[in-house]
């Protein structure tokens, strides 16, 4: 008999009310290891809400995360970050006068003998690009980056931060084609890595390129889960 698997996370019961509005109402949500989950729904559904939750920017008013198996409190930021979660935005939080080595471990640099350790700073950079694809030197200034290599060092600033659950939100509403194919197979790459995904995003296309599950959101309401392979885009909509 094969045992279940436990998530990478398990979300239940998520309930979060701003003043005069319900965002979320009894929702759950799980991820596994190596997993692409989409998170799909019209303004308002609640998509950024829970997502800001699992980030530590909101905090829920009732529910349980678990990471692991082991529930977990995520009040801030820091908190996220501790448990692993990072969140990519689609507004890149990066500091343009700053080289790639220096963005991806802004905060968090390696120090030797009480000062930061330039050379460690680059040779791990380096390593975290090999990982995301990105063939440049890290002393390349982030400012003569493209939109999508850019991108892409979010992605190894998370992973320098040892995210093992990645959030992107809305990650190909900027870039060309070319790039999204890139990010794609970046995406593939960090499956492979075991590192949990989940993916919102308006372009049913891409969802059903790349996604291993899809989770529909409606006025803060679970609205329906789908395997993406054994579903089809009326049914995704028509939930």
């Amino acid at each position: 008999m094969e045992v279940a698997q436990t998530p990478l996370l398990d979300v239940t019961a998520l309930e979060k009310q701003f003043p005069g509005v319900r965002a979320l109402h009894n929702v759950d949500l799980t991820l596994n290891r190596g997993e692409v989950l989409a998170v799909v729904g019209e303004n308002g559904a609640g998509k950024s809400t829970l997502m800001k939750i699992l980030a530590g920017v909101h905090t829920p008013n009732a529910g349980t995360i678990r990471i692991e198996g082991r529930e977990v409190r995520i009040q801030s930021v820091r908190d996220a970050q501790a448990h692993g979660i990072a969140l990519i935005h689609q507004e890149l939080n990066l500091a343009g006068n700053l080289d790639i080595a220096a963005n991806i471990f802004l905060g968090i640099e390696p120090h030797t003998a009480g000062f930061i350790d330039s050379g460690q700073i680059h040779a791990k950079a380096a390593g975290h690009l090999k990982r995301v694809g990105l063939d440049f030197p890290t002393d390349t200034l982030v400012a003569d980056l493209t939109i999508g290599h850019q991108q892409l060092v979010e992605i190894a600033k998370a992973l320098a931060q040892e995210a093992r659950i990645i959030v992107m939100d809305e990650p190909t509403a900027a870039l060309t084609e070319h790039e999204a194919q890139a990010l794609f197979a970046v995406v593939e790459r960090l499956k492979e890595q075991q590192i949990g995904i989940i993916y919102i995003s308006h372009y049913l296309d891409e969802v059903f390129a790349i996604s291993d599950r899809i989770a529909v959101l409606r006025d803060g309401f679970n609205a329906g889960e789908f395997t993406t392979v054994s579903t089809s885009r009326r049914e995704v909509l028509d939930s």
